[in-house]
C-alpha cells in the first residue's frame, strides 16, 4: 500500500506542474487572440426616441388595463403568465359563456388560478375605460 501511494504521490508531483503549465499556455493564448481582434470604437449613429403614435398600440394603451372580454389572443399573451395556450382556453371560454362578469371569472378558465389572477390585478378589466 505504501508503495502505492509513493507511486501515486510521484505522479502528482511529477504531473501537476505540466498541468499548471498548459493551462498557463491556453490562457496566454486566449489573452493573444483577443488582443489581435479589432478593437476600433464602433461608428456612432444619431438616436431617436421611439415614437408610438402610429403604432396600433399606443402608450397609453400600454398603461391601461386590458379588457379581457375585447383582447385578442395576440394582447392576452403580453400579460404575465399568459401564453398562447391560456390565452386561447379565455376566448374559447368567453366565446361558450359570455363576458367575464369580473376579473376573478377567469378561475374558471381552465389552467388559470388565483396566483395567476393576483399577478394579474390591475393589469386586466372586464369593461372599457
Amino acid at each position: 500500500m505504501l508503495k502505492k501511494m509513493n507511486r501515486l504521490a510521484l505522479y502528482i508531483a511529477v504531473t501537476a506542474p505540466l498541468l499548471l503549465l498548459s493551462q498557463a499556455n491556453a490562457e496566454q493564448a486566449a489573452i493573444s487572440e483577443l488582443t489581435s481582434i479589432n478593437l476600433d470604437p464602433i461608428a456612432t449613429t444619431e438616436t431617436t426616441a421611439f415614437d408610438l403614435s402610429h403604432s396600433s398600440t399606443s402608450a397609453d394603451a400600454l398603461l391601461m388595463p386590458l379588457n379581457i372580454n375585447t383582447a385578442t389572443k395576440l394582447e392576452l399573451t403580453a400579460l404575465p403568465g399568459i401564453g398562447a395556450y391560456k390565452a386561447a382556453q379565455i376566448i374559447q371560454w368567453r366565446d361558450h359563456h359570455g363576458e367575464f362578469v369580473t376579473t376573478t371569472d377567469l378561475v374558471n378558465v381552465k389552467g388559470i388560478g388565483k396566483g395567476t389572477i393576483t399577478k394579474l390585478a390591475g393589469r386586466i378589466t372586464v369593461t372599457d375605460l
